[in-house]
């Protein structure tokens, strides 16, 4: 979320410079939801019309069984609405708008190491070279640099015991017969296990889909990379056969299938010290089936960026006024996040899934209530 906090940074008048460790801009990955309160953030940056013109907006969640029966829907009232998007969609216009504005973007420069002056903060990277700034924002991932040189203790985030696994199918033919599914995130669940899909494009429609399997060996990016997408592929359809339409057919109508072991970073004993502060991942990584990493980076990028441009208070005060707003909210939404992965992973017999089917629908009104107060809850402390 760098250009992000660096947009919000701008705004206030402080030249921002952005250090990227890949050598170019980044044009691959899955997709992800931006909900209410991460489209909240864009709208305060002028680019929420973007994203939904790139994306699908949708207010609701459907949830079946995997026999394909809905057993409840929750619709969001209150907090507005979310945008299902492509990975590099989202990022190109989000660097498309830091370069419209002028902000410095530099790629290739990895992160070696930072030397805080007391009167300014120093990064190095591996190629040498050096920059010198009033201070660090680390938007730099899960598996943060910055956060194993500031908390060398906490320097690798908690493995989860799950990969996500998730791709694109590659043909119209194989889009859900219900049209309402191209307007909702779609969500099925099995005795064990769960199925999502939904439409990440509503212009030209792209159905994209994802799940989280069981891997208890922790297996490193390359060695998951090296296992061909066949096999990939056969696993999922392997885990979910016999499922509902149209699960099989997207994954079987998928060519490369896309996997990434799952990481949170439970808690940080802070999430600032000296002039270099964690932002988003960095600070509080939390697996997907949380449904608000982006969202949370997002409002993070705006607390830290409006508060720093603000210029009314010392830069480690408010490092500690941002941390104090934002941290038990982001480590709440982590432990139910890793809630949300045990459970699913938990097998449920023929009378579990009776019960589950048909209480379900008794548990949507305070599910609905939870996550409209969760979209609403920085709105309501500014």
């Amino acid at each position: 979320m760098g250009p992000a906090v660096s947009l919000f940074l701008q705004r206030g008048g402080i030249a921002p410079q952005i250090f990227e460790a890949y050598p170019e801009p980044s044009t691959i990955g899955g997709g992800f939801q931006i909900a209410p309160n991460g489209m909240r953030v864009l709208k305060a940056l002028g680019l929420a019309n973007q994203v939904v013109a790139a994306g699908a907006p949708s207010d609701t969640f459907a949830f079946r069984n995997q026999q394909g029966r809905p057993i409840g829907q929750i619709q969001l009232r209150r907090s507005g609405y979310g945008v299902t998007i492509l990975r590099a969609a989202f990022h190109r216009i989000l660097l498309e708008e830091t370069i419209r504005r002028g902000v410095a973007v530099s790629y290739g420069k990895r992160l070696s190491a930072i030397e805080d002056t007391g009167s300014a903060i120093v990064a190095h990277f591996d190629d040498g070279s050096e920059a010198r700034g009033e201070v660090l924002l680390a938007a730099d991932g899960v598996h943060s640099q910055v956060r194993a040189l500031l908390f060398p203790a906490d320097a690798r985030p908690r493995y989860t015991g799950v990969i996500g696994v998730g791709g694109f199918a590659e043909s119209a033919s194989t889009a859900p017969r219900n049209p309402h599914d191209a307007h909702q995130l779609n969500f099925t669940l099995g005795a064990r296990l769960q199925f999502g899909y939904a439409n990440m494009c509503a212009r030209q429609p792209r159905w994209g889909w994802w799940c989280h399997l069981p891997q208890e060996a922790e297996l490193t990016r390359r060695d998951l990379q090296a296992i061909p997408d066949a096999d990939m592929r056969a696993r999922v359809l392997q885990a979910f056969r016999g499922w509902h339409s149209p699960v099989e057919s997207l994954v079987s109508d998928t060519q490369e299938v896309m996997r990434t072991a799952i990481y949170d970073v439970p808690a940080l004993p802070a999430w600032h010290r000296g002039r270099a502060m964690l932002l988003g991942d960095a600070a509080h990584a939390m697996s997907p089936a949380g449904g608000q990493g982006a969202s949370l980076a997002l409002e993070d990028a705006m607390v830290v960026g409006q508060r720093l441009a603000a210029g009314r208070a010392p830069i480690e005060q408010v490092f500690a006024e941002v941390e104090s707003l934002l941290r038990t909210r982001a480590e709440r939404i982590v432990r139910q996040a890793a809630e949300n992965d045990a459970r699913q992973l938990k097998q449920l017999g023929t009378f579990g899934q009776w019960m589950r089917d048909r209480l379900f629908p008794l548990f949507v009104p305070l599910v609905t209530r939870e996550l409209e107060r969760q979209y609403g809850a920085l709105q309501a402390c500014m």
